[in-house]
């Protein structure tokens, strides 16, 4: 057991203590449920199926399951938290061999080490924890969803990924939000254990390797890994102005410092934004086992590098028109292991990682909500190109994807129906991307596909 966990669980018991002798029955009878039920299918078309490795048809999953949460009511301050998720294939109607040249649609089901193991259920205690309140600040410790710039549930898929960790996230001082976290565990999409922190598809090979991962060992109680301290300010003083300043911390790897500005102004009708963000990397001996320049030509071992992202923004009733770019220094690829992405809110597309050595990218997206004349749908329309340096081999999978580092341009489609009246909570999503990836001379495989995600929600 670790400290962390030992630490809460003596919390626990001393709240449920102090309850006991007050009004223990009220704070149970008075917490609230989250419920819901969720459906999907996924669908990738591959121009070529042979790009993994293995033969076989089109990849397509589909999985149903849901979440339960309950929250007891705040007694003294203290509240406690559980979250069971699960995801099935109901009816057995996906095959593993529909997995055969999967990678989108893997998630939907548990990891199990092989495509073969492709439409397996399982199901998680992803949450459980203990909250307590003071005044305008909230700590909590336990297994919960993590937001920040660097980890994030990334609930796009059946079940999302959580931590096992601590937070505090104070508004006492005006205008102004602190948030810290710690993570000392971590469970992906896909898995029903808490690994240690390198225990990610995205953490970078070499680290992955360091720390003796399950994906080197097949064990799930794999070795232990340096915890990462994340901690953020965001000001709103200034009107029309939010300021960001973030870091995060992982011990003997890797620091990184993030800054961003929001600044929104009205002209008649018309709402404009304008935002930007710059990220430092420090290395701190993660190059020491990536070894950049060994694998990518480098000038030395060093991940120093940087990020800049830019975008504009123009709403205007029920319009809104997104304008954004991105570079990543030729000095290296940007670590970004839990789902939290770089550029995402900028130039991040559906299954893009952008944030490659010498990538340069540029975005554009259109939204209308069509609610004005009709209950319920909007839609979402987008176009990315991303230019990348092939000579610039990523450090993990999540910057490779099989598609090694050829340009790609990406069109995205996304129509949401909300229902309403006897199907009020239920939100259905149709989405839809066309995706071309350019060959290079070392990887000439044609790796372009299309993909569709149904969706449906049922939230009570």
């Amino acid at each position: 057991m670790t400290k962390l966990s030992m630490a809460t669980t003596l919390l626990l018991g001393a709240s449920v203590f102090v309850q006991a002798a007050d009004d223990l029955a009220s704070a149970l009878s008075e917490g609230t449920w989250e419920k819901r039920i969720r459906m999907q299918y996924f669908y990738t078309d591959w121009d070529d199926n042979s790009i993994t490795g293995k033969n076989g048809d089109d990849a397509k999953g589909f999985a149903m399951g849901g979440s339960l949460i309950y929250k007891t009511a705040p007694l003294y301050g203290f509240s406690a938290a559980l979250g069971a998720y699960t995801t099935l294939n109901p009816g057995h109607w996906t095959d593993a061999e529909d997995g055969a040249t999967a990678t989108t649609s893997l998630d939907l089901f548990k990891r199990a080490g092989s495509q073969k193991f492709y439409g397996q259920g399982y199901g998680v205690l992803a949450q459980s924890y203990l909250e307590y309140d003071i005044a305008k600040t909230k700590i909590k410790g336990g297994r919960f969803l993590m937001k920040n710039p660097w980890i994030t549930p990334n609930d796009t898929k059946m079940i999302p990924i959580a931590v096992e960790g601590a937070q505090m996230v104070s508004n006492d001082i005006p205008n102004t939000v602190i948030q810290m976290d710690y993570a000392n565990r971590f469970k992906e999409r896909g898995e029903t254990y808490f690994g240690n922190m390198a225990d990610g598809l995205d953490v970078p090979n070499a680290i992955r390797l360091k720390y003796n991962t399950h994906y080197n060992t097949g064990d799930e109680a794999n070795g232990e890994a340096p915890d990462v301290l994340i901690a953020g300010v965001t000001n709103r003083s200034i009107d029309g102005l939010e300021l960001k300043v973030w870091g995060m911390h992982w011990d003997d790897l890797v620091e990184q410092v993030m800054l961003e500005a929001d600044y929104a102004v009205e002209s008649g009708d018309f709402i404009l934004g304008f935002g930007g963000r710059y990220i430092q990397q420090f290395d701190q001996g993660a190059g020491e086992l990536i070894k950049p320049m060994v694998n990518n030509g480098d000038d030395d071992n060093s991940i120093d590098t940087s990020l800049w992202a830019l975008r504009a923004t123009a709403n205007y009733g029920a319009a809104k028109v997104l304008v954004s770019m991105s570079e990543t220094s030729e000095d290296g690829d940007m670590i970004s292991p839990w789902r939290g992405f770089s550029t995402g809110g900028y130039t991040r597309s559906k299954t893009i990682t952008d944030w490659n050595a010498n990538t340069k990218s540029f975005k554009i997206l259109g939204e209308y909500d069509f609610d004005e004349y009709v209950s319920g749908p909007s839609t979402i329309l987008s176009y990315s190109h991303y230019d990348r340096d092939p000579s610039k081999k990523p450090y993990s999978k999540a910057t490779n994807r099989g598609f090694a580092n050829g340009d790609t341009d990406q069109w995205n489609l996304d129509i949401i129906q909300k229902l309403s009246g006897d199907f009020k909570g239920i939100e259905l999503k149709a989405r839809f991307m066309d995706q071309d990836n350019k060959p290079t001379v070392a990887y000439p495989l044609q790796t372009s596909n299309r993909e569709m995600r149904l969706e449906a929600n049922y939230r009570f």
